[in-house]
């Protein structure tokens, strides 16, 4: 009788041990399968030109585990694939409802690799980490061409509101999400380059330039400015597509002080798009994006930063940069 109730205490415990490891595997898979929710939080709300951005990503999901890194593909260092994107708000929309508008998140998802933005990169990010802290050098990487093929040029980024956001979740099994919102923008004070285009529709259109420098600047800067402008206008009809420049040398730009000028070009945008001719649904509608480049050659950098826009009745910015 002793050696089979010691038998049976011997199974107990080896049924104890069992349940346990099996609650621990469990608990384990569990923990490996949790979403881990990232926030991306800047460090202030205002940077200037003269400072890196800096930002944090911080884990907001306690007990869920990832490792995550930057690059889009686990084997690429391509740069156009990894970190993040510093994207500038378009002026037209207000940044504190920015990220409240379901527009402005078709307006993230949809970015372009074709127009320049900041790029901030990063090694890993462990979440038994908890944060960490991720610099942006204040340049925006414009993508050019040569006998070599494809690089990236960048350039210092102007005055401008701007959102951080992932170029893509780097987490091959898709275990993170990361959470964009109002901590995730701030004001970039730099160099100032203002530009609105003011339609009359069916008749011309007018532009609005205002530059100043940057803060901090001692005295007054010399600088060429480089215009082009593009409308192609409809496509149901022969229509001359329009390709404009401007250009003027030797501006003098100070601090506190804005440098205008009001342009006039001869386009005629309709109020509500072009439709086939002979039909009256506007459903089948086409608009044509005007599109507006800028380079601001100084003798502290070649700043560059342009804007497509369609007008149905106002302004719809589909990128400013």
């Amino acid at each position: 009788m002793r050696i089979k109730w010691r038998y049976m205490a011997i199974m107990v415990v080896v049924m104890l041990v069992i349940s346990s490891l099996t609650a621990y595997v469990a608990y384990e898979s569990v923990q490996r399968n949790r979403l881990g929710y990232i926030g991306v939080e800047v460090d202030k709300e205002v940077f200037t030109a003269d400072e890196d951005v800096t930002f944090q990503l911080v884990s907001l999901t306690r007990n869920a585990r990832f490792n995550i890194t930057d690059r889009w593909y686990m084997d690429q260092e391509d740069e156009r694939n990894r970190g993040f994107d510093v994207l500038r708000v378009p002026d037209v929309m207000d940044p504190e409802t920015f990220l409240d508008d379901l527009s402005s998140l078709d307006y993230l998802r949809s970015r372009s690799t074709f127009f320049p933005v900041g790029r901030a990169f990063f090694d890993h990010f462990d979440s038994r980490d908890g944060s960490i802290r991720i610099a942006w050098n204040g340049t925006v990487a414009e993508e050019g061409w040569n006998e070599n093929g494809s690089f990236l040029r960048y350039s210092p980024a102007v005055s401008g509101h701007y959102v951080i956001v992932p170029r893509s979740s780097w987490s091959p099994d898709m275990k993170v999400s990361f959470m964009i919102n109002e901590r995730s923008m701030f004001y970039y004070d730099s160099l100032n380059i203002d530009i609105e285009p003011v339609n009359h529709p069916d008749d011309k259109l007018t532009l609005g330039l205002a530059l100043r420098a940057p803060p901090g600047t001692a005295g007054e800067i010399s600088c060429d400015l480089n215009l082009s402008l593009s409308y192609f206008g409809s496509p149901f009809e022969l229509s001359e597509n329009v390709l404009a420049f401007h250009e003027e040398t030797g501006i003098i730009l100070s601090e506190g002080q804005d440098w205008v000028r009001t342009l006039v070009f001869n386009i005629s945008i309709p109020d509500h798009g072009y439709v086939p001719n002979g039909e009256d649904d506007f459903r089948n509608r086409y608009f044509s994006p005007l599109v507006i480049d800028v380079v601001l050659t100084t003798a502290v950098g070649t700043y560059i930063t342009g804007l497509s826009a369609i007008w149905d009745g106002g302004w719809e910015y589909e990128y400013q940069y």
